[in-house]
């Protein structure tokens, strides 16, 4: 490009550049060699700034080739990252196993307050309940186990057979362990709860009011040590679950031995009819009890349940009736509301009668609010009435937390 301009600019100089020059020629002649010395100026800085240019894109292709000699080999990358990621995997899968390999914790804490218009009845906070649930799984195995410490527990002793002070009540509620073979059998052997609708859901945080209706556990009994087969069998919308248990009787200390040869023995059998899209849930309960204590008349109990359930509304109810050597009926009839996820109300009507002893009714109408879904506060009016003491009403609040 240099070359053609002063190619140019020369060709130039000869063309107007006579062979003898007047003073308006030498002019002219001066004014091109002022022009050919700018053109040469430009040209050096063009020349200088090219090689400017030279010099950077030779430092630039330094650096490239410096970069392309550290970057390691593409294969060999990916294979310590695929050794790395799986290195990462193994860690992450053993510390799962080991966490699956502890026992689930949980339970429930319950705080209660209590006041009635009975004479020497003041009103009372009560520290109810601390319940700790220990549960594991493998496969089709499973443990559950649930202690409680009731009304602030304590036991103290210099390790003598007195104690100092005793307040409160620590028990096992339950302790079992099953083998799950299929939707329609599981066998279970331990501690347990007779099956029933209150017995099952007995826990503060899932239930609505805070006192539990006067029936339950005072026509059938509330726990028993043996054997349970349960299961369930659907068949489109209509099916059934049914429970059936042997176990020792309500001797003194039925965790250990019994009071004679003939065991107890139960069932349970609910029936889930279909609605036809008319209901959510239409279930009717048939349940009964037998056992034969030593010395005793023959203890038999039966009983009927239903849980019906259609959008926000749900009822349920029970009747029961023990034939034994003080017979007992029960009934219980508890409609409620939730208006959504937090808020519900409900109203319930109980009947107790003891042979000896007496009938007790019961009117209770209450309001359940969730802050969140682990917290359940309540507050409920009672009114009772009594065939055998004066009538009574009161309140009750309580808190209930799940963790």
């Amino acid at each position: 490009m240099l070359r053609s301009h002063c190619a140019i600019i020369f060709t130039l100089l000869f063309i107007v550049t006579p062979s003898r020059a007047g003073a308006q020629d030498q002019n002219v002649v001066a004014q091109l060699q002022e022009a050919l010395q700018a053109q040469q100026a430009l040209n050096e800085k063009l020349l200088e700034r090219l090689e400017s240019v030279e010099a950077g894109q030779a430092a630039l292709l330094a650096k490239f080739q410096s970069l392309e000699t550290s970057v390691p080999d593409a294969e060999k990358f990916r294979e310590e990252r695929d050794e790395m990621l799986d290195d990462m995997r193994e860690e992450y899968f053993s510390l799962q196993e080991r966490l699956d390999n502890l026992p689930t914790i949980s339970g429930y804490y319950d705080f209660q307050y209590f006041n009635d218009d009975r004479k020497d009845s003041p009103g009372e906070f009560r520290q109810h309940v601390l319940s700790i649930h220990l549960s594991r799984e493998w496969d089709k195995w499973r443990s559950f186990s649930e202690f409680e410490f009731e009304f602030g527990a304590k036991f103290e002793g210099d390790g003598g057979t007195d104690l100092r002070e005793a307040r409160g009540e620590i028990k096992l509620e339950q302790a079992w362990g099953e083998y799950i073979h299929s939707d329609a059998l599981t066998l279970r052997g331990g501690l347990m709860l007779t099956p029933g609708y209150w017995n099952v859901n007995h826990y503060p945080n899932i239930v609505l009011p805070t006192r539990r209706p006067l029936m339950v556990r005072n026509v059938f009994r509330e726990s028993f040590v043996g054997l349970m087969g349960y299961g369930s069998k659907y068949w489109d919308e209509f099916g059934f679950t049914y429970y059936g248990y042997i176990g020792n009787g309500e001797s003194g200390f039925f965790a250990k031995h019994d009071d004679n040869e003939g065991k107890a023995v139960g069932s349970k059998v609910t029936f889930h009819l279909p609605t036809k899209g008319k209901l959510d849930t239409l279930d009717f309960g048939l349940s009964m009890y037998q056992e034969s204590p030593s010395n005793e008349t023959r203890n038999f109990t039966w009983g009927l349940d239903a849980q019906i359930r259609q959008g926000p509304w749900e009822i349920l109810t029970e009747f029961a009736m023990r034939n034994a050597e003080e017979d007992r009926t029960g009934f219980y009839l508890q409609p409620s509301y939730r208006f959504n996820e937090k808020w519900a109300t409900f109203y319930r009507y109980d009947l107790l009668s003891i042979q000896h002893t007496g009938e007790t009714q019961e009117h209770s109408v209450g309001v359940n609010f969730r802050p969140i879904p682990d917290v359940s506060l309540k507050l409920e009016y009672f009114h009772s009435r009594l065939s055998y003491d004066e009538d009574a009403s009161g309140v009750a609040i309580s808190a209930a937390f799940h963790f």
